[in-house]
């Protein structure tokens, strides 16, 4: 079985969300503070962020107050754009990758002068 582009992609996309949710729980909350006043935000509140960043649906009840909150944010958005170009540039490529069964794949072969081919 092959995996194609969009199985690596959305793996990608999870550690890229639970790297960042680790590093959003491991810099001071003071850098983060919640819509609705409470006394602590958890890893799943960071957890939260972090998906809501990641897929693009737009910031959440925590907002960024540090510069270093900030350039992580925008960091993980630009990792978001830099992924989603990618799977993009893949649908709508003007090669088709069809395997048999109809899954999408990405074939590379090289030719005997060294050229490859997708």
């Amino acid at each position: 079985m092959k995996t194609n582009i969009v199985t690596y992609t959305f793996l990608f996309n999870i550690i890229v969300i639970i790297i960042f949710s680790i590093i959003y729980a491991s810099i001071p909350p003071s850098n983060f503070e919640p819509l609705k006043s409470k006394d602590k935000l958890s890893y799943i509140d960071y957890l939260f962020y972090s998906v809501t960043i990641q897929s693009g649906v737009g910031l959440p009840d925590i907002t960024a107050l540090s510069d270093l909150a900030k350039i992580l944010t925008i960091i993980q958005q630009l990792i978001l754009i830099g992924s989603a170009f990618i799977l993009l540039s893949f649908f709508f490529n003007k090669w088709k990758y069809f395997n048999s069964s109809g899954y999408w794949f990405l074939e590379i072969k090289v030719l005997p002068s060294g050229i490859f081919i997708f």
